[in-house]
């Protein structure tokens, strides 16, 4: 479903407008997908970006619910960490892209994950948690998301990232 959404997206266009220095975008292959590689980046520097996109059919925004689905178990059944969570992930950036409003947001992955591995339980508290179940040639295993807020995702990566240390970790004054 998510390759269909995206080839009839512009994400090459979101790509090459958004990632400083990006010169080319090509899809990556279908071993890289399975890596968590959906599209390569490739900037003048000579660098090669990892970009995964997340595909929605259809964009909750409209009806007040502007939020990003976190995956926080991958197969359920094995406790198998979600991609949101993984830290081994080569993924430089995360794409969400609605297919009906043709919006989108990118976020840098390390980022994402460093936040989303402290905040994860308790926002399965605070906000809706679904599972999918996916059927496979051996049986089937469910995966796990959290809908969270986009505009909570983003306060919380500056809180980690660019917040001023507490009382407690402050340094003296020379």
């Amino acid at each position: 479903m998510s390759y269909g959404i995206l080839s009839s997206g512009n994400i090459d266009t979101i790509l090459l407008a958004n990632i400083l220095g990006a010169m080319t975008v090509s899809r990556a292959s279908l071993a890289e997908d399975k890596q968590g590689t959906d599209w390569w980046v490739k900037c003048y520097s000579g660098q090669a970006i990892s970009v995964d996109c997340k595909a929605r059919s259809k964009d909750y925004s409209l009806q007040g619910q502007d939020d990003l689905a976190l995956e926080t178990w991958s197969v359920v059944e094995q406790q198998k960490v979600g991609w949101t969570r993984d830290k081994n992930k080569r993924t430089d950036y995360i794409l969400w892209f609605w297919n009906d409003t043709k919006r989108w947001c990118l976020i840098p992955f390390q980022m994402l994950c460093a936040t989303f591995n402290e905040k994860w339980r308790q926002w399965c508290t605070e906000y809706r948690s679904a599972r999918q179940y996916t059927k496979t040639d051996y049986g089937g295993y469910h995966s796990e998301c959290v809908f969270v807020p986009r505009a909570v995702v983003w306060v919380e990566i500056i809180q980690h990232y660019g917040s001023q240390p507490k009382a407690s970790e402050q340094l003296p004054l020379v």
